[in-house]
């Protein structure tokens, strides 16, 4: 049960929520390696993050279909970047996956450059499952207290996160003023 949890983890923070819960997984990683051996941990969540990919790879397909959305691909830096992710897809989203950089850009990148979906996932796993593996191993050898894991990992949200929701909220904010002007004006006095 409890590794069912964990692939059910994996699905959740690699998913569309990812960008606000940015080490979480890893924390989590860290905690499940006191139960299992990292190869099982690295294999269960190479599987969780590579299904959540496969959802946020269709709902960034699906998006740019939208006429505004579509908009935004046609601008100069867009299409300079996914002319760059052509160059090499592949070892681009390994390299990306592996590394800690974040994969936003990657997960946005590939629909939009019309990346097959299996070679994605394919790409995804092969940078994930090493990356999970080494955390896995380092939280087996090295016993992170609960206490600093949690603490750590709410740090961290935090600094990350409040950036990314507070930057959410103006442009909602000035998304509802641009839309509303006009009748909002009127109850001003």
């Amino acid at each position: 049960m409890k590794l069912v949890t964990f692939f059910a983890l994996a699905l959740l923070v690699h998913g569309p929520l990812s960008p606000f819960l940015p080490t979480a997984f890893e924390a989590t990683l860290l905690y499940y390696a006191r139960l299992y051996p990292a190869w099982l941990l690295a294999l269960v969540g190479t599987l969780g993050a590579s299904l959540a990919e496969s959802v946020n790879y269709r709902l960034v397909d699906w998006a740019t279909e939208l006429p505004k959305l579509a908009r935004l691909a046609d601008g100069r830096a867009v299409r300079w970047s996914v002319a760059a992710f052509r160059r090499a897809p592949f070892w681009t989203t390994v390299i990306v996956i592996f590394s800690p950089i974040p994969d936003t850009a990657v997960r946005l990148l590939a629909p939009l450059a019309r990346y097959p979906l299996p070679l994605f996932l394919g790409a995804v796993a092969l940078g994930r499952f090493p990356r999970l593996l080494l955390i896995a191993g380092v939280g087996g050898i090295v016993a992170v207290p609960t206490w600093a894991l949690l603490g750590g990992g709410i740090l961290v949200g935090l600094a990350v996160g409040r950036r990314r929701v507070a930057s959410a909220f103006r442009w909602l904010r000035k998304r509802y003023r641009d839309l509303y002007a006009v009748s909002v004006a009127g109850f001003r006095l």
